[in-house]
């Protein structure tokens, strides 16, 4: 994660002060290169240092502050909207700003303690036990350094190397299961329509408003609400479960697709779609999806990902997994805006249709990884019994 921090800030002076076009578009594939470094990262360290019965709640965490950087971005764009006399450096700030993220997480991450999970994969017993000594109570230190202890030991007597780790990956057909299980859910992610809402979304707005201060307003609005709506993966995600939130969120995202699809459709045929009333209560049911999308397929499908693989292939199952959300936000980049030319606001029921399906598959396919510890995710996936730690820490259940 230091590695892509210094990448993203390296990046971002180059696509700052960019002399020409060809010099920016170097400079964004560089910060895209240190995001790729680190947006898996994050929530794999998160999900080895977290205690099972709040992993969720942690891992949500990962969204919540994706949503404050947004809204930081979206901040900087509203108020150098209003200072058009600064020129190139209208456009310049914003995108200098993105340096302060990774400034500050170059300068603090030396305070974190390294994963006891990776110190023990690694032979450094003693300085796993201290870590796990600062995050857990003290009954707790003992059994949980003695079970990821047997587990990576067996792990590691498996281990054939880096490139029989990617072999694995799509070979076995236990990982494979898994991988393309994440790599679906990581894909659908952004085809649930947010990732069309999230880059087109004043392309949208203009279209219903046509005034870009107007639009520069409702995203930032749309930004607090999002850090709100998000809270409620942290409050809900260890007590629901994550398939629950999953396919709740799906079907609310559909519904509210649905009402787009069919209010944009019929004010757009009496010639009322521009005025103020309906202007509001179309925002309103974008922003009822993103109410249903930041907690769910926002938050938990980051938090499913990083913990159903093993040790040996976290790390890489994640990376591939993740990296398919670049994969779809780059193809509806080509596509949203062909589609909404074509088919206008018939295109959200797209959207709708893929959010009813995957909410489907979640239901009947993907199994509930709630109060599993890490190292019970191989029996899980196996239909094996595994052990459910539930309300106190020292109580467990087999199922």
């Amino acid at each position: 994660m230091f590695i892509g921090a210094i990448i993203i800030i390296g990046f971002t002076f180059v696509q700052t002060f960019s002399p020409n076009f060809t010099i920016h578009i170097l400079g964004r594939a560089g910060v895209g290169l240190g995001q790729g470094l680190m947006l898996p990262s994050g929530p794999v360290y998160m999900g080895e240092i977290a205690p099972v019965e709040i992993r969720g709640t942690m891992m949500s965490l990962w969204q919540l502050m994706y949503s404050v950087g947004a809204l930081g971005s979206y901040l900087v764009a509203l108020f150098m909207g209003w200072h058009s006399e600064l020129g190139n450096w209208q456009w310049r700030m914003v995108l200098i700003m993105q340096v302060v993220a990774p400034a500050i997480f170059v300068f603090t991450v030396w305070m974190d303690p390294e994963s006891p999970r990776w110190l023990i994969y690694n032979d450094r017993n003693d300085e796993a036990q201290a870590v796990l000594a600062k995050l857990r109570s003290d009954e707790d230190v003992d059994r949980e350094m003695e079970e990821i202890s047997e587990y990576i030991n067996a792990e590691r007597a498996n281990n054939p190397g880096t490139f029989a780790v990617y072999q694995m990956l799509f070979t076995k057909a236990n990982m494979l299961k898994r991988l393309a299980m994440a790599i679906f859910i990581n894909f659908s992610q952004q085809t649930t329509g947010q990732s069309s809402l999230n880059s087109y979304s004043s392309k949208i707005y203009n279209k219903i408003f046509n005034n870009q201060n107007t639009t520069n307003i409702i995203n930032v609005v749309n930004s607090v609400c999002g850090i709100l709506f998000t809270l409620n993966s942290t409050i809900f995600v260890d007590r629901l479960g994550r398939i629950t939130i999953l396919v709740v969120g799906a079907l609310g995202m559909a519904v509210s697709m649905l009402i787009v699809s069919v209010v944009g459709m019929v004010t757009e045929a009496n010639g009322t779609l521009y005025q103020m009333g309906t202007g509001i209560g179309l925002v309103s049911m974008f922003f009822v999806f993103i109410f249903f999308y930041k907690p769910s397929w926002g938050a938990t499908v980051w938090i499913y990902t990083g913990e159903i693989f093993p040790m040996t292939v976290r790390a890489q199952a994640v990376g591939i997994a993740s990296q398919t959300q670049n994969v779809a936000s780059v193809a509806l980049s080509y596509l949203f805006p062909v589609m909404l030319a074509a088919w206008g606001w018939k295109t959200f029921f797209v959207f709708m249709g893929y959010n009813f399906f995957i909410a489907a598959i979640c239901h009947f396919f993907y199994p509930e990884t709630k109060g599993i510890t890490l190292e019970d995710m191989d029996a899980l996936f196996d239909g094996k019994p595994a052990t459910v730690s539930v309300a106190e820490p020292d109580t467990e259940k087999k199922v």
